[in-house]
């Protein structure tokens, strides 16, 4: 059975790295597994590597005129590895990982599913109310979707439209094999405890900002339709939105003095910089939880590891069964089963440094002078 090679891991766990130096010494493509930098848009925001020559599918569709679902992105996937030996996946989207690695077939064709697409985003376009509007198609929806989240409403519309009303969510074959029943699935999920990634993720934060990823929000947000649905948008985009009219509200109000308005400037600059740390860590917990639960058949790897990739290649080049043992392994399941501090979700709000609030608060006083 053909080997597959799976590497991720936590926001800012350093996998990208470990994937390149796998990729060299395999001499093979790298297909990202990120919801991300699948789109044109985002090169900051979802941390593009610097050797994208090796990598496919990054940048290719454009976010402000197509979102790709998880069955989109893995008919892209599938037709890579028809052409391509021993390809590596990476990346921390733990739904579009599942769904590539563990959903079966659909049951429709790919002519009925594209059509009902089609259909779903014409019904969108100038709908006011998607919530009345999937009710209509799909009696017993419960207003669980939040109507922001364009990519969740497209798909429950699209099957509502295929199943004649029965149900929002995809029906799949039970039959038919799943990927990771046809090839010898060898994944490894990078870890670290919370405490320590956390600071990893705020200065990774930090250096988003300083390379410019505040510029990226912005040309994306001048050339949305606001009256469109939300596309696909990173970790700290709708703060940045919020941000802006905190700011515009500030230079609209008559009766505040400079003294004052400057004080609330700093204030909403500090927020701002705050959710986007926080956000960002909480959505390494999230990864955490998802992969316990739904991608059991993991290696796990502490970050603090020495000569992860040699460790990766030793149960990548050895049987399944040598495999399954270390996943089974009490070492493993010690790996999985850590906890976050007891601390980390009491502290306080981490203090951003000068530096990256000026950055901040001189980028958005800038846009409010254009």
């Amino acid at each position: 059975m053909k080997k597959l090679l799976v590497v991720s891991g936590l926001t800012g766990s350093g996998k990208s790295t470990v994937v390149q130096i796998l990729s060299e010494q395999l001499k093979t493509p790298v297909i990202p597994v990120d919801s991300l930098q699948i789109y044109k848009n985002w090169p900051i925001s979802s941390n593009w590597p610097k050797n994208k020559e090796t990598y496919k599918l990054i940048g290719k569709y454009d976010g402000l005129k197509q979102s790709i679902t998880s069955y989109h992105f893995k008919k892209d996937v599938l037709e890579i590895l028809k052409q391509t030996d021993n390809p590596i996946l990476e990346g921390g989207c733990c739904f579009f990982l599942n769904y590539l690695l563990n959903s079966r077939k659909e049951q429709f064709s790919d002519e009925k599913i594209k059509a009902a697409d089609q259909e779903a985003l014409k019904l969108l376009q100038n709908c006011e109310d998607p919530q009345s509007l999937l009710k209509s198609y799909f009696t017993s929806y419960d207003d669980s979707i939040n109507i922001s989240d364009r990519y969740r409403i497209q798909k429950a519309l699209r099957f509502a439209i295929l199943t004649n009303g029965q149900s929002i969510t995809s029906p799949f074959n039970e039959q038919d094999p799943r990927l990771s029943d046809e090839m010898d699935i060898r994944g490894f999920f990078i870890t670290e405890p919370q405490i320590n990634i956390s600071k990893k993720i705020y200065s990774r934060c930090d250096e988003m900002i300083r390379q410019g990823i505040l510029e990226e929000f912005y040309q994306f947000y001048l050339m949305l339709d606001q009256k469109d649905f939300r596309v696909t948008t990173p970790i700290g985009f709708d703060e940045f939105i919020n941000l802006m009219k905190c700011f515009q509200n500030i230079f609209e109000g008559r009766y505040i003095s400079n003294r004052r308005a400057e004080k609330q400037k700093r204030e909403y600059v500090v927020k701002f910089i705050q959710q986007f740390y926080v956000k960002s860590r909480q959505y390494a917990s999230y990864q955490r939880k998802y992969f316990r639960s739904n991608l059991k058949e993991f290696i796990w790897i502490d970050n603090r590891t020495i000569s992860i990739p040699q460790l990766i290649m030793q149960y990548y080049n050895c049987d399944r069964e040598e495999y399954e043992t270390r996943v089974n392994s009490e070492q493993n399941e010690g790996l999985k089963n850590e906890q976050g501090s007891t601390l980390l979700g009491k502290q306080n709000d981490p203090m951003p440094s000068k530096e990256i609030q000026d950055i901040v608060y001189k980028k958005v006083q800038e846009i409010m002078e254009q």
